[in-house]
């Protein structure tokens, strides 16, 4: 398969990639958009040492699901977390934190880069028929966003400071202020403060 490859800092357009055999459990998926996050752009510059296919924004389309068919031919995103399940941090409820977790185009997982990926079909989640390709790729980045309303409670008589008005940030202050909270973003360039 054709795929974006990472190593050594080095990125390469590649079509000898082979197709990824998923294990049972998991689905192949083929990739209909990916999108481009920060994380990939610091994996180039050497921030993890990651040789494969990055890329964890995505939306595709199931093309196998062993033992699951009804997941054959949906249009899904997925999250990137593939944990063991059976860890302590598993077993705790905190599956995102695995220790032996692999992770969607950045450790130990090839991504979306790709005409095709691989994922547990528990991280699968069916995009509905009203929303576009170009709007469903945000979902990765809006989760993330999103998860530090999962492990911290923020209510409207809250005051609550985002330091940082960069993609994140962004996304991270837009979740919040739908809490309602008293919401102060701080950071060193004007445009995205604006944007805000």
């Amino acid at each position: 398969m054709r795929a974006l490859w990472l190593e050594g800092r080095a990125l390469r357009l590649r079509d000898d990639v082979p197709l990824p055999s998923p294990p049972p459990g998991e689905a192949l998926v083929r990739v209909r958009v990916a999108g481009v996050c920060n994380t990939d752009l610091e994996l180039v510059r050497g921030y993890y040492p990651f040789t494969g296919v990055p890329g964890h924004e995505f939306v595709g389309v199931v093309e196998e699901a062993e033992g699951a068919p009804e997941w054959v031919s949906r249009r899904v995103v997925g999250e990137i977390n593939a944990a063991c399940g059976a860890c302590p941090t598993c077993l705790a409820g905190r599956r995102t934190h695995c220790e032996r977790r692999t992770v969607l185009g950045i450790v130990a997982r090839d991504g979306a880069f790709a005409t095709h990926l691989r994922l547990p079909i528990g991280n699968l989640h069916a995009v509905s028929d009203g929303v576009p390709d170009q709007v469903a790729v945000f979902t990765e980045p809006t989760a993330a966003a999103l998860e530090l309303q999962e492990q911290v409670r923020v209510s409207p008589d809250d005051r609550v400071v985002v330091v940082g008005a960069g993609k994140l940030g962004n996304l991270v202050a837009q979740t919040l202020a739908a809490t309602g909270c008293r919401l102060l973003v701080v950071g060193r360039s004007p445009r995205p403060l604006a944007l805000l």
